[in-house]
């Protein structure tokens, strides 16, 4: 069986600094990351963006299709820039951010998508609840469904953005109606939720769907997984990251990969994952994760 791998969010590029000082460039957002990580595996995954044909969008679309990613890009209009964001790494490595971005707007998102049963698509961060394309990210979602296509939603919500939660939580509910598969940080859910547990969490997220299945990551503290009210918690492996950018993308991508590798279609989530196929997507999620979070990259290398 043949599936393809659609992917859509923002498009920035990051640039990283440590002890305030400019170390390195990279083609970043959120699910840009997840689809690097995934071209570098041999998925061939589809992103869709909006990023500008200006010297930085060149750059970015270059480097998507040196790494295997197939793009279908929207480009702005005349004059725009490719957005900036600004990654300022503390000594343990995590980072805080500032964004320099220009609003995409629904002419420049309107996909051209042909799901197919057992496809699946990643979707998430602000990209996925910006009021100016909702229409466009709505109608993506919608088509996926009624294509018996697999959508995965991280809603990797940020502190810049929390004055912005009573006009986008509406959204955030909607993307988790429509998931089969949701993932979020303890971070993203405090957030959105005020929840201080995966257990208190899980709650929330199956009162909006009670089929999705879950996961919730803590960092160095581990990850859990839930679906119809069992739970199931995993330690992980202690390291020292050199960064944590794109440790959560990754997780991402090894859930979707997993997918693909096991042969995980939507009739099989319906009825439900046995503990050994949850702790293979959570053992390939955890590998990718500290694979990039031991380099100020944001996706796996290309030997990995």
């Amino acid at each position: 069986m043949i599936r393809t791998i659609y992917s859509t969010g923002e498009t920035v590029f990051d640039i990283i600094f440590k002890d305030s000082v400019p170390k390195t460039g990279n083609p970043g957002g959120s699910v840009l990351n997840s689809a690097v990580t995934l071209g570098r595996l041999g998925l061939s995954p589809v992103f869709l963006s909006d990023f500008c044909d200006d010297l930085i969008g060149k750059v970015i679309a270059d480097f998507l299709s040196q790494n295997g990613v197939r793009v279908q890009k929207i480009i702005n209009d005349e004059g725009k820039k490719t957005s900036i964001a600004l990654a300022f790494l503390d000594s343990q490595g995590n980072a805080q951010y500032e964004f320099y971005k220009q609003k995409p707007s629904e002419n420049q998102t309107n996909f051209n998508v042909d799901f197919k049963e057992d496809d699946i698509l990643l979707f998430g961060s602000f990209y996925g609840i910006m009021p100016e394309i909702r229409s466009s990210i709505l109608r993506l979602l919608t088509l996926a469904k009624n294509n018996n296509a697999i959508i995965v939603y991280d809603p990797n919500f940020r502190k810049p953005h929390l004055k912005d939660l009573p006009r986008v939580l509406p959204y955030i509910i909607e993307n988790i109606r429509f998931s089969d598969i949701v993932k979020g940080s303890d971070e993203d859910f405090s957030l959105i939720f005020s929840t201080q547990n995966d257990e208190d969490t899980f709650e929330k997220l199956r009162q909006i769907n009670p089929n999705a299945h879950l996961f919730y990551t803590k960092g160095k503290n581990g990850c859990s997984y839930s679906f119809k009210g069992e739970i199931l918690r995993f330690e992980v492996p202690k390291i020292i990251p050199v960064s944590t950018i794109g440790a959560g993308d990754n997780f991402n991508a090894g859930i979707v990969a997993a997918v693909i590798r096991e042969n995980i279609t939507k009739k099989l989530l319906a009825s439900g994952l046995d503990k050994e196929m949850v702790s293979k997507i959570i053992s390939l999620a955890v590998e990718l994760s500290q694979e990039v979070c031991m380099s100020q990259s944001n996706y796996i290398a290309k030997r990995f």
